[in-house]
């Protein structure tokens, strides 16, 4: 069997994108992908994440401390 075996929601996601961002926090999108950007690089320069870490994400545990999202 190939392909796709099943689709992981947002919840199942260890990483938050801008358009959970967007939904959970009820800002714009534009908005969502500059906190995505902010956070990431945030991360990034404490050590705490390597540079080849995706863009557009950001992990789910430093979003919901930072943006206080339960």
């Amino acid at each position: 069997m190939t392909g796709v075996k099943r689709v992981i929601g947002p919840e199942e996601r260890s990483f938050y994108t801008a358009s959970d961002l967007s939904a959970k926090l009820g800002i714009s999108m534009p908005k969502a992908y500059a906190m995505v950007r902010t956070l990431r690089n945030e991360l990034i320069e404490s050590g705490r994440l390597v540079k080849d870490y995706p863009t557009g994400k950001v992990p789910k545990e430093y979003a919901k401390e930072r943006c206080m999202i339960t």
